[in-house]
């Protein structure tokens, strides 16, 4: 989890030392565009530009979690990938096999959940999304769901009441944060990268007892 976090330092360090055409092209290539998504499929509004290719339109969708507006949201996600990841690492490793790919997996599977409902709230346009929120707060599902012992279900009453928490908490950031903390947030990503990151952590946890 410490070479996770420190990719999505580095990659921010990469960003902001790289000339601004640079810049712009890292932004075009991995920030997700839902209008250009949408126009990819031929669904986008008018006059958005589709992606070259489908394969321009789905990196995206995880490239994404590799960009940040700002040292303070970097560092910020780093660090939460550290704190979360690393129970969930010790938690999906089993004797001397290491937990780091499903780890990983889990935090991919996260990022491309926030990714998606993110999409599917901006049809047919709306604002990009960049940053690694959607993965850090998948993990943070995973650790609720460890936190609760071997019984922990996505289904479970428990979980269910910290997600509604978590949901209320990242709809009042989305209402009041432009004002207060002077940037906005994507809830969608915040909520689709728990929900995803819960499911993914799961189903590995499953595959673990049963080997």
């Amino acid at each position: 989890m410490a070479g996770l976090a420190g990719l999505i330092v580095l990659a921010h360090a990469v960003r902001v030392v790289s000339p601004i055409s640079w810049q712009g092209t890292m932004l075009s290539l991995a920030s997700l565009q839902p209008d250009r998504f949408w126009a990819t499929l031929g669904l986008g509004a008018p006059g958005a530009v589709p992606y070259d290719t489908p394969v321009g339109a789905l990196m995206p969708l995880l490239m994404d979690a590799f960009l940040h507006d700002g040292w303070g949201a970097a560092i910020l996600n780093a660090a939460l990938v550290v704190i979360f990841g690393r129970l969930v690492h010790a938690s999906l490793s089993i004797g001397r096999k290491s937990g780091a790919i499903p780890l990983l997996i889990v935090f991919s599977a996260s990022v491309v959940g926030g990714s998606l409902l993110h999409l599917v709230t901006q049809y047919p346009a709306g604002s990009a999304l960049i940053g690694a929120s959607g993965g850090a707060s998948g993990l943070f599902a995973a650790w609720v769901l460890i936190q609760e012992g071997r019984g922990g279900q996505v289904l479970s009453k428990r979980f269910a009441t910290v997600f509604l928490f978590f949901a209320a908490i990242n709809l009042a950031l989305w209402l009041v944060g432009p004002s207060i903390i002077g940037a906005r947030i994507s809830w969608q990503a915040h909520l689709g990268g728990f929900l995803a990151g819960a499911v993914a952590f799961q189903i590995y946890r499953a595959r673990r007892r049963i080997s």
